[in-house]
């Protein structure tokens, strides 16, 4: 075929590219296809290579999981046979001498350990305050904490206590914890301690002259502790009702009067008391200093108010003889000698439970401190060991004198 411009145009030359491309195609197209085939067997092998190498895994994962806990079980139960025949010896070796002793000592022991636990965990740190490391103190509504010492809390009570033994703190007086601070008592109080840890530290604790020291402090802070609970549990008002009631009559029919004493022991100190007050001496003072009824002692001989049923005999004859505002002449009884001045007399009619309440309660008291007193003498094998004048000392051995001591007053 020829062309516009006269040349020859051959038809099948021309279509020749286009088949031999289209072959191409063809070939490329099935490599891609195995190529993908291959692909996607190869990623289908490895996925069951992995889940045939997972359930290998599991399988032997299992197996040893069911070993290990046959053999767990093996040893708890070997355990549990051991603690058992243990325990099983142990119930029946407690008993036994050596058994009770161990179990003793290993409670002493945790007790102890308890305490010292408990020691450490007094102070947390929610109890340290805002302000550096100050600690603060947990709060104590009955008995306020006013310092500590190495961990140890001080309270209110313990400051009083300190302060009444050491006479700046009256009895009956209220402190609370600004006076204590104001009067410096905690100071003091904390200063005692210190110096009281110190000497034990020192070993002064086991010094013959401070053990016979605490020996008779101890006995004198048991002794008015314990006379003191007796006083409360008989000098009620039940009780100052009873004898009231009691003495009503002769309240109404007698006079009483009001008295106040000082017993010596001999008639040459009653004597020498005399001169001294007749001197212009101080009845309180004298009382005070010289009396050997502490009762009284330490209220200036104050007997207050009594009638004739309410004292003894002889005292009750001399103070109902001798005139307001005179001294009877000593004389003797069975508590000493007394020198006794009346300070007052009036009729007792009609006196009223109110005005003579505070004699009946110290007239109570006296006779409670006498009772008791005999009562324990009683009970208890007393012995005195009187040391003979010293010009009998080389001739004469010691008298040995028994009896009861009795409390001067009634």
């Amino acid at each position: 075929m020829k062309t516009p411009d006269g040349k020859q145009f051959d038809a099948g030359a021309t279509n020749r590219p286009l088949a031999i491309a289209g072959v191409a195609a063809q070939a490329a197209s099935r490599q891609i296809w195995r190529f993908t085939v291959l692909v996607a067997r190869g990623i289908g092998k490895v996925i069951a290579t992995i889940w045939r190498l997972a359930g290998a895994l599991d399988s032997a994962l299992w197996r040893g999981t069911k070993l290990f806990a046959h053999w767990l079980w093996r040893l708890l139960s070997l355990i549990g046979r051991l603690m058992f025949a243990a325990g099983r010896d142990l119930l029946r070796w407690l008993p036994s001498r050596s058994g009770r002793a161990y179990t003793a000592f290993s409670a002493f022991v945790l007790v102890i350990a308890l305490l010292a636990i408990a020691d450490e965990l007094r102070v947390s740190p929610s109890d340290l305050a805002g302000q550096g490391d100050t600690p603060r103190a947990p709060v104590d509504l009955q008995d306020p904490i006013l310092a500590r010492i190495e961990g140890r809390y001080v309270h209110l009570s313990e400051v009083r206590a300190a302060a009444v033994a050491s006479g700046a703190l009256r009895d009956d007086e209220v402190l609370t914890p600004q006076d204590a601070f104001g009067r410096e008592l905690v100071e003091a109080y904390v200063e005692q301690r210190l110096l009281s840890r110190a000497a034990i530290d020192d070993g002064l604790a086991r010094s013959p002259d401070v053990t016979r020291q605490l020996g008779a402090a101890r006995d004198r802070i048991l002794a008015a502790a314990y006379m003191e609970n007796r006083i409360k549990a008989v000098v009620t008002d039940d009780a100052v009702k009873r004898l009231y009631d009691r003495e009503s009559d002769v309240t109404r029919l007698g006079d009483e009067v009001r008295a106040r004493q000082i017993v010596v022991a001999t008639g040459e100190e009653a004597q020498s008391v005399m001169t001294a007050l007749q001197a212009g001496g101080s009845f309180e003072d004298l009382a005070r200093s010289l009396s050997i009824d502490r009762a009284t002692a330490t209220i200036g001989g104050d007997l207050g108010y009594f009638t004739k049923d309410m004292m003894t005999p002889a005292l009750a004859s001399a103070a109902f003889a001798t005139p307001v505002g005179e001294y009877a002449p000593p004389f003797e009884s069975e508590f000493g000698w007394h020198v006794i001045q009346v300070v007052d007399r009036r009729p007792t009619a009609g006196v009223p439970l109110g005005s003579v309440e505070d004699n009946i309660r110290r007239f109570l008291r006296r006779r409670t401190i006498a009772d008791t007193l005999a009562a324990l003498k009683e009970q208890n094998e007393v012995v005195y060991y009187q040391a003979a004048p010293p010009a009998e000392k080389a001739s004469a051995p010691p008298e040995l004198r028994t009896g009861e001591e009795k409390t001067p007053g009634g």
